[in-house]
């Protein structure tokens, strides 16, 4: 219970040798075992110590086979250093996580390059924000195309657009307020031109108010449409997406924005407009390394042209939006997704070819379309919330040591489980390794005794009125 309590709070949580001290003793253990701040403190910088050699034996059992793996890249910032992440978005395995003085091209190059060699990993597509070293990264140190993130995409347009229009229509709302109290004032005194005055005001303060809610609706429907267009199959009718289709939608996103902006008298200052149409490219070259991915497997399991047409139009539609539905939080998108997989399951029952399948083939091609559909990557978003973790155990006051980070990145790659019970360990390398509490246990030893204090002395003064002069 107690190395459960250090593990689990002092370690993933963050929460210090003083409070775990003040705990225990809470629950009146420290009669049986040494739970004071030294002692609590030693067993932490223990487990510290000991968690990468657990990383280290675990990845001696990988067998040397080659591994292509899809990226994300990405900085954190705290305060004086900077911290450097690689991911594998399809595992979540964090293959880099470390301090940093700086974050340029050859800083990445040379802490990651080491590290891939090492585990037989090829890095074959990237995904992170614009900025150039990772670009460069991607382009130059992994020989692979970069693809934009879609979470720093809508970013750019939110803090342009979001913030102002969601100015104007709180103004809105203030000002038909004020005009519904002068309303209600001019009846009540019965002046004949005032209120018919104060009607008017209030009558164009509802006009701009329903301006400024159409706007905000148009802005949002308009921002979250730039997720919605980087599918591989179209969200309308379950058409294949390739990169023009793609950018095409963007563009009309892209002229919707500025319209939006030119009749609110929103300037484009820092050329936002610009920056969002320079990564049509990189975020339609995700979905487009992906149907490579698509073909290039296919072209493996030698399938026929008629097997290959069903798979790619009609199964794997169904796996995507499924996927897709299951994972979004956002109640408007997961309708347009959960519309669009009945679209597609429809399509696929009705299709000749589905009834020919036996049960088992079925289920090879399931498990095959699940599979690549797991392979789709256009957000770096599981970085950005590793990322986020990070900074808020930094911020709690605790600080963020080296050592405590090493530690903290052998958990989340051995300890931390979904709910199919697997690791990002195992996803990744496709092994079972040994459980990581349990082989923390074993290592630790035994808990300290707790120490005999001397008995404390209370001084009475009424003692010396004895004593002679």
């Amino acid at each position: 219970m107690v190395f459960a309590a250090l593990y689990f709070f002092g370690l993933k949580s963050g929460v210090g040798a003083n409070t775990l001290s003040l705990f225990f003793k809470m629950i009146r253990i420290d009669t049986h075992i040494g739970v004071s701040v030294s002692a609590l403190q030693s067993q932490l910088n223990q487990m510290e110590t000991l968690l990468p050699k657990f990383q280290v034996l675990c990845e001696k059992q990988i067998k040397e086979k080659p591994h292509k793996i899809i990226a994300g890249l990405d900085e954190t910032f705290f305060g004086d250093f900077i911290i450097l992440v690689l991911m594998d978005l399809r595992s979540g395995y964090l293959l880099l996580e470390d301090v940093s003085d700086d974050r340029c091209f050859d800083t990445w190059y040379e802490k990651t390059t080491p590290r891939l060699e090492s585990l037989g990993l090829e890095v074959s597509h990237v995904i992170s924000d614009r900025a150039r070293a990772l670009i460069k990264m991607a382009v130059t140190g992994f020989k692979c195309e970069s693809g934009a993130d879609v979470f720093h995409a809508q970013q750019d347009v939110s803090r342009w657009l979001g913030a102002r229009l969601g100015k104007r229509l709180s103004k809105a709302l203030k000002e038909l307020e004020s005009a519904k109290k002068k309303e209600k004032k001019a009846v009540k005194k019965v002046q004949g031109f005032q209120f018919f005055n104060d009607k008017a005001k209030r009558i164009n303060a509802e006009k701009m108010l329903e301006k400024a809610q159409k706007t905000q609706d148009d802005y949002h429907e308009n921002l979250q449409g730039i997720s919605e267009e980087v599918h591989p199959f179209s969200l309308h009718d379950n058409s294949i997406n390739g990169a023009k289709e793609i950018e095409e939608r963007l563009e009309n996103r892209a002229q919707t924005f500025t319209r939006i902006a030119q009749s609110n008298g929103i300037k484009d200052s820092r050329k936002v407009m610009r920056k969002f149409r320079n990564q049509f490219q990189p975020l339609a070259v995700s979905v487009t390394f992906w149907w490579l991915l698509v073909w290039e497997s296919l072209h493996d399991l030698e399938t026929n042209k008629d097997t290959a047409q069903w798979l790619t139009s009609h199964l794997l539609p169904v796996i995507y939006w499924h996927h897709k539905m299951k994972q979004t939080k956002n109640p408007k998108t997961k309708k347009k997704y959960c519309k669009a997989w009945e679209q597609a399951s429809a399509k696929i029952k009705a299709h000749p070819f589905s009834r020919t399948l036996s049960v088992s083939d079925m289920g090879r091609w399931l498990t095959w379309a699940e599979n690549m559909v797991r392979q789709f990557h256009r957000s770096s978003s599981a970085v950005e919330g590793r990322n986020g973790c990070l900074s808020q155990m930094y911020h709690n006051g605790r600080g963020l040591s080296p050592k405590r980070l090493k530690a903290l990145t052998v958990i989340h790659n051995y300890g931390i489980k979904r709910e199919d019970g697997t690791t990002a360990a195992t996803r990744l390398f496709d092994i079972e390794f040994p459980d990581l509490f349990s082989w923390l246990l074993d290592e630790m030893g035994e808990l300290p005794l707790p120490r005999k204090g001397r008995s404390r002395v209370v001084s009475n003064p009424l003692e010396l009125l004895g004593v002679p002069s």
